[in-house]
């Protein structure tokens, strides 16, 4: 059976061109909106117009909850997705949960009071009862960069796969003595990073190095505290597998007040590849997810559920690590 997606591809128009389209909106040049009927026909596409995008109230508006705005990373993301659904005639409403999981809830509340279209979600924790709610209202949701077992509507990237190639790529580096650090298990990414990286670890025999890894980081600040001890133990460390690139910044710090240089005493990786990654000194070698590419496949797959289709849930999505100089064989 055709789907939106279908037609939308043989038209050469986007998913949001094909739903006003057949909706007849008055905001579509004549010439487009018989190419998309004519798509729709040769594909014998049955639109649902009981979707919400087919309505006449629809405010091309879509919601975007992200943790904590001021981790670069969610800037980020946020930029990808914003030009993106621009690009397919929708504006974001961008909203910080600020890591408060009340907040969270307050803000999906909101979300369903100003009528947008549907909502794009990064969690801020495992609890998403709330987020679900979204659908008994008639709001369409995604998942970005996230996975929850028994949820379709989730678009995942391969934080397992990433934490796992990091941690090899160190190892393969020659080191021996690794620690990783953190964040909150409440974030299922750092849970994933986590399994990542000590399966790297057993694979090469390494487990042990677990015993000094950090969990449960609440900044920068406690981050580096956490560092100045480990780092001042006799058997420290010769590496850092960062769970992402801010913690890298308190680790420089430390390793700095230590006496210590990155990355002849201390290689660190990070992860994310935030912008202040190859400025910082030495440049911090990082993993790299496709923020594009997830955007893309995000709002798509939003728009898909918002005109009414039931589609496969995206694969998940694979980055790549950034090599810059903060990692070299240990001494001696």
């Amino acid at each position: 059976m055709a789907t939106i997606k279908d037609v939308a591809k043989l038209a050469g128009v986007s998913i949001c061109t094909v739903s006003r389209a057949l909706a007849d909106k008055n905001n579509i040049k004549p010439q487009t909106r018989e190419r998309v009927l004519a798509a729709a026909r040769e594909l014998d596409y049955k639109p649902n117009f009981s979707a919400r995008s087919l309505k006449i109230g629809s405010t091309n508006t879509l919601g975007l909850i992200v943790p904590d705005i001021t981790n670069p990373y969610y800037p980020k993301v946020a930029k990808s997705i914003e030009e993106y659904a621009g690009r397919q005639g929708y504006m974001i409403l961008l909203c910080n949960a600020n890591e408060e999981l009340e907040k969270e809830k307050r803000l999906v509340e909101t979300l369903k009071k100003r009528n947008v279209d549907g909502v794009i979600v990064l969690p801020c924790s495992q609890h998403i009862d709330h987020i679900q709610s979204l659908e008994k209202s008639g709001i369409p949701y995604v998942f970005f960069n996230r996975s929850f077992s028994g949820e379709r509507h989730c678009i995942p990237s391969d934080n397992y796969y990433g934490a796992y190639t990091m941690t090899k790529y160190v190892i393969e580096n020659g080191h021996k003595k690794i620690c990783a650090a953190f964040l909150s298990f409440d974030n299922p990414i750092y849970q994933e990073r986590y399994e990542g990286t000590l399966a790297a670890l057993r694979e090469h025999g390494l487990q042990a190095c677990a015993e000094q890894f950090l969990f449960n980081v609440r900044s920068i600040q406690d981050f580096y505290k956490r560092m100045l001890v480990l780092l001042g133990q006799p058997d420290r460390p010769t590496a850092l597998v960062a769970a992402n690139d801010m913690l890298c910044i308190g680790a420089y710090s430390a390793a700095n007040a230590c006496g210590l240089h990155v990355p002849e005493d201390l290689s660190v990786t990070g992860y994310d590849n935030i912008q202040f990654a190859e400025m910082m000194m030495p440049p911090l070698t990082s993993f790299l997810q496709s923020e594009d590419e997830m955007a893309r496949t995000g709002v798509d797959y939003l728009l898909e559920l918002i005109a009414g289709e039931q589609p496969e849930p995206p694969k998940q999505l694979r980055g790549r690590i950034i090599v810059r100089r903060s990692v070299c064989g240990p001494k001696g």
